[in-house]
């Protein structure tokens, strides 16, 4: 968003002197000018203003519908976990206030927290975006000139108005730009959802591999992804290894890493099964805010802590934990656990259990009671399988336990 321009110096008549057109000619032209460019200024911010207010509406009601989906979870966990006669520590990787990192763990060797996906990676020694390329100096960000997306509709039989902005907005690393596209039906047309791919041709480039792709949706929470295909130059409509077969409903930011493939060409297709009143037309919005494809360079292993303590309400301390769950399961070879009663043990590596002894379970329960403690420290340790060139991601640390 621009500034408005300044006036131009206007030529001052000589005091009690002759009065030159030429002069007044100049200045009424630079009057002019200067107008016309205020009134320019002002369009320009207007659209810009108009944007932001339908990005801003779109995505609160995206994040109020999100909220009551995760309300009625939150409702349905408590339940369980009271009926258990348990009670839950959960920790994602949204924020990273409970990380923790053993004293002699060095920087080179931590996992990388990702919180715009809540979900862990092996560190990473290098990144390429292919896509863009950003200018050290300054942060400019030059996106690919050969890089193609292109809308096909899948389903939107019906419309009577469909607005879309530039598919290419979802590929400049910047959220504030976005692609939407706005599929308008009359206000009581019979229309349950929409359906588009976009296909996105990748520009040339020297290195062709790809391991790592993220979709940011728009609006977020409500988007669907029902497939994600790639070409090849010598297949067509593979489909990427770890996204689900039955496509993903209502996805925020997600993160999808793999082995190498050599792309072409990504098809990815989107629906929207939301529809609000707008201009007294029926409408549907989707697109995406940033859609990132990547080779990134993993080390083979990491590790990452997390300081779980009991909340302030509680006024007892640790007795029993009765289950430590992470999503994905840990198998104690990809995902190695350790359980930690004080800090001093976890950093000195004297674990109270790990994932190569029996599973912590109800009828397995680990008493920490003796450590007199308020918190306990995880310890998860990622390695990355032989001959693989993708990351394990881990989402989520669950505990349940019980108090003194």
């Amino acid at each position: 968003m621009g500034l408005l321009p300044t006036f131009s110096s206007p030529i001052t008549p000589e005091w009690r002197g002759n009065t030159s057109s030429s002069d007044m000619n100049k200045n009424f032209e630079e009057i002019l000018y200067d107008l016309n460019s205020i009134f320019a200024e002002a369009a320009s911010l207007v659209v810009e203003l108009n944007d932001m207010e339908s990005r801003i509406r779109h995505e609160a009601s995206a994040l109020s519908s999100r909220m009551y989906a995760v309300s009625g979870l939150i409702t349905s966990y408590e339940r369980g976990v009271n009926a258990s006669g348990y009670k839950m520590l959960h920790e994602d990787f949204f924020l990273t206030k409970n990380i923790a990192w053993p004293t002699d763990l060095t920087a080179e060797n931590r996992c990388i927290v990702n919180t715009e996906f809540g979900t862990v990676t092996l560190p990473v020694n290098n990144s390429f975006s292919k896509v863009y390329t950003v200018k050290l100096s300054d942060n400019t960000v030059y996106q690919a000139p050969d890089l193609k997306a292109e809308v096909t509709t899948i389903d939107e039989d019906g419309v009577v108005k469909m607005e879309e902005k530039n598919t290419l907005n979802a590929f400049d690393n910047d959220e504030t730009t976005v692609w939407e596209r706005k599929v308008k039906f009359n206000r009581d047309y019979v229309k349950s959802e929409v359906e588009c791919r976009l296909k996105i041709t990748l520009p040339s480039m020297s290195n062709p591999y790809v391991n790592k792709v993220y979709i940011k949706p728009y609006p977020e929470g409500t988007v669907d992804v029902t497939a994600f295909t790639y070409d090849t130059l010598t297949s067509q409509d593979n489909v990427l290894s770890t996204f689900p077969t039955d496509g993903e409903n209502n996805i925020p930011s997600k993160m999808y890493s793999f082995n190498n493939i050599q792309p072409t060409v990504f098809n990815i297709d989107f629906r929207q099964q939301n529809s609000a009143l707008e201009d007294d037309y029926k409408t549907f919005v989707y697109g995406a805010k940033e859609i990132g494809i990547e080779k990134v360079e993993y080390k083979s292993s990491g590790k990452i802590g997390v300081e779980l303590s009991l909340p302030d309400y509680e006024t007892g301390l640790f007795r029993y934990i009765t289950s430590l769950d992470t999503d994905p399961d840990y198998d104690n070879s990809i995902y190695k656990i350790s359980l930690y009663p004080t800090k001093a043990n976890f950093n000195s590596d004297t674990p109270a259990w790990t994932s190569a002894n029996t599973t912590i379970s109800a009828n397995n329960k680990l008493d920490i009671s003796a450590y007199i403690t308020s918190s306990v420290w995880i310890l998860v340790e990622m390695t990355q399988t032989t001959g693989n060139t993708d990351s394990p991601l881990l989402d989520s640390i669950t505990i349940t336990y019980t108090t003194t």
